[in-house]
C-alpha cells in the first residue's frame, strides 16, 4: 500500500523525545521520566567506556552528551534533585 506524500507527519516520528514535552511546558512528564534518563545515561556512559566496536562512539558521545543536558535541566526545576 502506498503512502500519501500529503499526510502530515506524526511529531513522535520527526522528534521523539519532543514529543514528551507537555504543549503547556509543564514538567510533569519528563520528572517522571527522570530514573529512566538516568538509567539510560548510566548505560551509555558503560558503553563507552568499553569502547565496544560494534557501536558509533560518535552517536554514544552525542547521546551522553544530550542526556547529560536533560538531567542537568531537569535537576534545576523546582521539582528536580538539586
Amino acid at each position: 500500500m502506498n503512502k500519501n506524500p500529503f499526510d502530515v507527519v506524526e511529531p513522535f516520528a520527526l522528534s521523539p523525545l519532543l514529543s514528551l514535552l507537555p504543549s503547556m511546558g509543564g514538567f510533569g512528564k519528563l520528572e517522571t521520566l527522570m530514573s529512566s534518563f538516568y538509567a539510560r545515561y548510566e548505560n551509555v556512559q558503560s558503553l563507552k567506556a568499553e569502547g565496544d566496536q560494534s557501536r558509533d562512539q560518535k552517536i554514544l558521545a552525542a547521546e551522553e552528551a544530550m542526556l547529560r543536558q536533560v538531567l542537568d535541566w531537569l535537576a534545576l526545576t523546582p521539582g528536580g534533585t538539586k
